[in-house]
């Protein structure tokens, strides 16, 4: 069921879920009536509707799908006008089922454990989170029926919408979570990180996100406006989120923008605030490629190329490594002399050790070409793949020459699913499979909860968003080189596909000029048009 309304130049889609089972209830009579589609109106009659029948009385619902919305209400009776419910919203059944604390659960960034007023013969819309899994609960004696509780779900609607399929099931599977991930992402006209825990502009995570938008929705304002927010936010002398190198994503985001759509417009409006940013960095790198951004101890994360990398030995070389990746990016566009200067400076560092498969990939992205690194990167297959990095690691391995990627994205992104992902989650390692049940299940026995006994660093435990826009990169890597589709600087494009083992794959890119529809078998193009 669907609403379609517009909010300014932003056409947004109501998507009303009709929830797929009742994971467990108390006190309840007829919950099992909440599973039949009805229509969205108030009933004048009390037959099909669901009874809560005093205090303690609730349902807990799967509505089979990650949602970015709330919980939509029905209520046909109550008995003495209002009663008052509790509502915990939860990317798993645990989450659902858990209060505030217990194993790090939270109201971060959206409120997803809170109480409100029902009122009798009502129509009501409560809450506003990421969240599969519902638990509502009566607090009042005054009992209570319910025709609908349905998933109200927001997804803003693209004028252009892409698409990548292939004869692998899986990896297609795959494909659709990844677009549905970012997707959930694109709210209010940006490009939130995670629909639960995060709800920020993150430079950084921001370009996985826009390359991924880039090949589904082609251009939109989505990124701009992204972008000018951070801008905005940010004077040129001071860090972007207060971390040196997200700076340099920035720029990074400016220049894949411009580069993928040709918007020749919008980086000229930004060349200069993107200049002084170089300039900046530049300043704080010494001829001998030392560097050190702590100028201000109000700045914390010096040295940052992502979380599992972050106070490791790893943390210079893969932050150098992604400045020089970012300064050849911006020479692509023009020339600087301080994008040159940091290329150069920088270089003796895409040589350095490197124990994560991140800072290697960044090495190769920014020019290291080395024997071994492929072997590297595929060494115990997935193992080490972040969702964040992704995309770089991927890409990397395909530039040094390997061909285990697909391999790679199935051993990895495939484990989310097999646990029931329907998005893609802040994070994940491999080693969580063991011993772990499924997000839609309560943990039997001796069994590890994916959710609540896992995570690290700012996303320990419930906190764990499991719908991160970041993690949608693996599409936009697949785009790149499993069907070929490559942007070049002013908006053309060229179509080279990765050969990766037997596979055939179709897809439809929105193009400045157009729909590019392509398909390739092989590693070799079929067609092209």
């Amino acid at each position: 069921m669907k609403e379609i309304w517009k909010d300014t130049e932003l056409c947004v889609e109501k998507e009303l879920i009709v929830p797929i089972c009742v994971k467990d209830s108390h006190k309840m009579e007829d919950a099992q009536e909440l599973l039949i589609p009805k229509p969205a109106y108030i009933p004048f009659t009390t037959d099909g509707v669901a009874r809560f029948t005093g205090k303690g009385s609730y349902v807990v619902l799967d509505f089979g799908k990650e949602i970015c919305g709330g919980v939509r209400l029905i209520t046909r009776d109550v008995k003495d006008i209002y009663a008052r419910v509790r509502i915990t919203l939860g990317e798993s059944l645990t989450e659902a089922c858990s209060s505030i604390d217990y194993k790090n659960a939270t109201n971060h960034h959206a409120p997803r454990d809170f109480e409100a007023d029902i009122i009798n013969m009502s129509d009501l819309t409560l809450g506003q989170s990421g969240f599969r899994f519902a638990r509502i609960e009566l607090l009042t004696q005054t009992p209570m029926t319910v025709r609908n509780i349905y998933g109200v779900n927001t997804l803003p609607h693209f004028a252009r919408e892409g698409y990548l399929k292939t004869d692998d099931e899986k990896l297609n599977e795959v494909i659709k979570t990844a677009g549905y991930t970012l997707k959930l992402c694109c709210q209010n006209g940006q490009i939130w990180d995670g629909i639960k825990r995060d709800r920020l502009i993150w430079s950084g995570d921001l370009n996985p996100e826009i390359l991924t938008c880039l090949y589904l929705f082609g251009d939109n304002q989505n990124i701009p406006n992204a972008l000018t927010a951070l801008r905005q936010s940010t004077p040129a002398d001071r860090w972007m989120n207060r971390i040196p190198s997200y700076s340099a994503w920035w720029v990074l985001n400016l220049c894949d923008y411009c580069r993928f759509t040709g918007n020749d417009r919008f980086y000229q409006e930004n060349r200069d605030y993107a200049a002084t940013i170089m300039k900046r960095i530049n300043s704080f790198v010494a001829e001998d490629g030392s560097f050190d951004f702590n100028e201000d101890p109000a700045e914390c994360m010096i040295y940052f190329l992502d979380w599992p990398t972050h106070r490791t030995p790893d943390a210079q070389a893969g932050t150098a490594s992604m400045l020089i990746y970012t300064a050849k990016a911006m020479l692509q566009m023009e020339d600087h002399e301080d994008c040159r200067e940091i290329c150069r400076k920088l270089q003796p560092w895409l040589k350095a050790d490197a124990i994560h498969k991140q800072v290697r990939a960044f090495q190769i992205l920014a020019g290291r070409r080395e024997p071994g690194d492929a072997e590297f990167l595929e060494k115990d297959g997935a193992k080490g793949m972040s969702t964040f990095m992704a995309y770089y690691i991927l890409k990397a391995d395909a530039i040094a020459g390997g061909t285990k990627q697909i391999e790679m994205i199935k051993e990895y992104f495939g484990g989310m699913l097999s646990r029931g992902a329907t998005t893609f989650w802040e994070d994940f390692d491999l080693s969580w499979l063991e011993g772990s049940g499924r997000i839609d299940e309560f943990p039997e026995p001796g069994q590890k909860d994916i959710h609540g006994d896992y995570g690290a660093f700012c996303y320990v435990g419930l906190r764990h968003s499991f719908c991160h826009g970041w993690a949608s990169g693996v599409l936009a890597f697949l785009y790149e080189y499993l069907l070929g589709v490559k942007m070049l600087p002013g908006g053309k494009h060229e179509v080279e596909p990765y050969a990766m083992g037997a596979y055939r794959a179709e897809g439809v890119v929105p193009v400045p000029d157009g729909m590019l529809q392509v398909v390739t078998q092989n590693g070799l193009v079929e067609k092209e048009l």
